[in-house]
Order: C-alpha cells, then sequence, then structure tokens
C-alpha cells in the first residue's frame, strides 16, 4: 500500500474444502464493519478466541449475531431518548420550582429504562454455532435430538495422567471414555 511500485509474486496454496478470501483489513468496509458488530455481539470476550460458523466468501454474518446488533442499537436509542425526556422533564420542573410553581404530575421525571422483553438462549455467537451443528436450542429437543458431539483426545507422554484426566473428563461431561490400548487389544483378540 505504501510502496513506490515494488511488485512480489505471492503464491497461495490451500490445503482445505473451504475457500479462501482475501481482504485488507484497512480498506474493507464489510470486515470493519463486521468488526463492530462482532464488538457488540461479543462484548468483553472479543479479544479471545471464540467459534464461528464458517461462510461461504463475501457472505455475511450469521443472522443470530445481525439481529442481536439490531437489537442493542434500538435499545440504546430508546435509552438515549428516554433519558433525553427524563432530562427534559427534570430542566422544565427546576424552571418551574424556580419560579415558585409546583410542577404537574405529568412533568415530573420519573426514572426508567427500557429492558429487553425476553432473554433468548445463549449469546448470538453459541445461537448461530448451535443453528450450523443442528442444535435445537430447548433443553429437551436438545438432549433428544443431539446429533453431533465432540470428541476430546488427551494425549501426551508415557505417565503423564492421560487415563485419569480422561476418566474425569467423562465423568464430568457424562461422556464415554475409549482407550486407544483397548481397541488394539480388541483388534488383535478379534484377528
Amino acid at each position: 500500500v505504501d510502496s513506490d511500485g515494488v511488485e512480489a509474486t505471492v503464491v497461495v496454496k490451500n490445503p482445505c474444502n473451504f475457500p479462501i478470501e482475501f481482504y485488507s483489513l484497512d480498506f474493507d468496509e464489510q470486515y470493519l464493519e463486521e468488526e463492530k458488530i462482532l464488538r457488540v455481539a461479543v462484548g468483553s470476550e472479543y479479544q479471545k478466541k471464540f467459534f464461528m460458523p464458517p461462510r461461504a466468501v463475501g457472505g455475511t454474518l450469521p443472522p443470530e449475531v445481525l439481529e442481536y446488533y439490531e437489537a442493542q442499537k434500538r435499545l440504546k436509542a430508546q435509552q438515549a431518548e428516554l433519558k433525553a425526556t427524563a432530562e427534559a422533564k427534570a430542566r422544565a420542573a427546576a424552571k418551574a420550582k424556580a419560579m415558585g410553581k409546583a410542577a404537574p404530575a405529568h412533568h415530573r421525571a420519573v426514572p426508567s429504562s427500557p429492558e429487553p422483553m425476553g432473554k433468548a438462549t445463549g449469546n448470538p455467537i453459541s445461537r448461530a454455532v448451535m443453528r450450523h451443528l443442528g442444535i435445537d436450542p430447548s433443553s429437551e429437543k436438545r438432549e433428544a435430538r443431539q446429533h453431533k458431539g465432540i470428541v476430546v483426545i488427551v494425549h501426551g507422554p508415557p505417565l503423564a495422567g492421560k487415563t485419569e484426566i480422561a476418566a474425569a473428563l467423562c465423568h464430568y461431561y457424562g461422556g464415554t471414555c475409549l482407550s486407544m490400548d483397548t481397541v488394539v487389544k480388541e483388534a488383535i483378540a478379534n484377528d
């Protein structure tokens, strides 16, 4: 960008099935807007790593994230409007008091702040990932129809405590522990 016509050839190889998309972090307007949306959606966790469902080249953020962002913008606008109205009423009451008159009841400032009407399950990123994986967010359906799961592989040097860690994880998450030693022994026993 800041060069005097220097040219270079870059060879990019893609080892995965997903297409590669190139963009400039400084000049891509869509990227900058999505960055702002993700900061609102993810909040304080933004600087940490988080999973998002894959998307097509040139695609947008998941609808759950975009809807959440729009709802937050509306909520912020409502709060600003209520604050401005309350401040105007407070100024009118102060002016009436200075003139020696009591403010009518409908002009008195009443502190108020809008609350979201209902709280959706999980944050917008989690909801997008659940939709991508085909998991229904309602607990009964999620337990009944969970088609995809997570496999945890515990790897390390001998006598490092892999078996104990795997057993503790299985106990905590209610999973099944599969030992490679057991798989190999059964394969040898069954030819």
